[in-house]
């Protein structure tokens, strides 16, 4: 693939030329390259979803954008060749991860804090935390509070426990296409 930027003969080219090559411009870029071939192998059944996956993609990040704040908010995202559309779609493709649950701050007492580290490719919207005592009952769950430190969430007990020995600590991340990614622990 070639690129040339201030071309006067490509930069308002577009589409197939011949068999032989493809021209596109994207931000003042002329892009020359192979077109692409179609296989004709049958699909396996996970490019199959993987398909499915992107065409889902590409239905979220059109209707996504119509939205004046995710559109605002997915531009100031793009850059260089990146276009919004582009953002959103490889938004909806991947999900946040919730990367650590740092418990050294609880102890069972009303205002200790566990802070969450939790990544996405483009926004983690929320995080909830849902503590649950050893016997499966819910403790409390609440939404966390986003830091200023990166990526970091802290989720601060409103309920008194005596008892931490098989508490579980439930870290759940939200992104913007409502996708999520969860991460448990055990006291």
């Amino acid at each position: 693939m070639s690129k040339t930027t201030n071309n006067s003969l490509t930069k308002s080219y577009g589409g197939k030329f011949g068999k032989d090559f493809v021209l596109r411009t994207r931000d003042d870029v002329s892009i020359m390259a192979k077109p692409p071939k179609k296989s004709l192998k049958e699909p396996a059944e996970s490019q199959m979803a993987i398909r499915y996956k992107f065409k889902t993609a590409t239905r979220w990040a059109k209707q996504a954008l119509q939205d004046p704040d995710l559109l605002a908010f997915y531009q100031s995202k793009a850059n260089g060749m990146k276009t919004p559309y582009a953002i959103a779609v490889g938004d909806y493709m991947t999900s946040p991860i919730v990367k650590e649950i740092d418990a050294s701050g609880y102890n069972g007492i009303i205002g200790d804090r566990i802070r969450i580290a939790a990544i996405d490719k483009v926004k983690v919207k929320s995080v909830t935390v849902t503590l649950t005592g050893n016997d499966g009952s819910m403790i409390e769950s609440a939404p966390c509070v986003e830091s200023l430190e990166a990526n970091a969430w802290y989720f601060t007990a409103t309920v008194a426990v005596p008892d931490l020995t098989g508490v579980k600590i439930t870290a759940v991340a939200h992104d913007i296409p409502q996708h999520t990614g969860e991460l448990e622990m055990t006291l």
